[in-house]
């Protein structure tokens, strides 16, 4: 598509570009050419990319804990001069400061979380910050994507109790459903959504009622 793109290996790039740039799951309108969004879990910068390619006037703000990951997010937004987006290399948290964050010693597999059965088996410690400090600092939040590998409750549950939920316009998340055997959680989940005032759709592929399920979540401010 024209974009230089860098990664730790081909299926791991193949992977990225068929979730982010084939499926659409990230799509969305908006009345304005330039649309602030904030990419939570960014990776090496597919939805990065795909959000400039969709909107090139936006203005991103991509956040990668992982350390691995995060050095590729940089070439890539450089190698494609892409203008506008703000890179963060902490991990979205309920609270700032150090924290555990989990990878897996192959640098093929660039997934990273606060979980160690998600992420991996390597330790490392990263700078965690809240979502909100940046949600109250911009005059309009557009879009917030999220796919954080099991940290989503935390994050939404400090933009709630801080009184920022319902300042985005719209929310884009993949929901990790029964992560690691947990009980299910998504009603919880979705409730502050929507008593503040969210419309949303949901789709996943079936699974086993007691395996677990990526969910993909668009709620919009009605």
């Amino acid at each position: 598509m024209g974009f230089p793109m860098r990664g730790s290996t081909a299926r791991t790039m193949h992977f990225l570009f068929n979730e982010v740039f084939l499926s659409g799951g990230y799509r969305f309108d908006c009345d304005r050419p330039d649309p602030t969004v904030v990419d939570g879990g960014a990776n090496i910068g597919f939805a990065t990319l795909y959000f400039k390619r969709l909107f090139p006037e936006a203005v991103v703000h991509s956040f990668e804990a992982n350390p691995g990951a995060f050095r590729f997010l940089e070439q890539n937004v450089r190698d494609n001069n892409l203008s506008d987006v703000h890179l963060h290399c902490n991990a979205l948290w309920s609270h700032d400061g150090e924290i555990d964050f989990f990878v897996n010693g192959d640098t093929g597999m660039l997934r990273g979380s606060v979980r160690a059965d998600r992420g991996g088996g390597t330790r490392v410690i990263v700078n965690a910050v809240r979502l909100s400090q940046l949600i109250s600092q911009l005059d309009r939040v557009d879009a917030v994507k999220l796919d954080v590998e099991g940290a989503e409750h935390e994050i939404l549950g400090e933009l709630l109790s801080s009184g920022l939920l319902a300042r985005p316009e719209r929310y884009l998340i993949e929901y990790h459903h029964q992560i690691g055997g947990d009980r299910p959680h998504l009603a919880e989940f979705l409730r502050p959504l929507e008593e503040a005032g969210y419309r949303y759709h949901v789709a996943a592929t079936m699974q086993r009622v007691d395996h677990f399920q990526d969910i993909l979540i668009h709620a919009v401010r009605a």
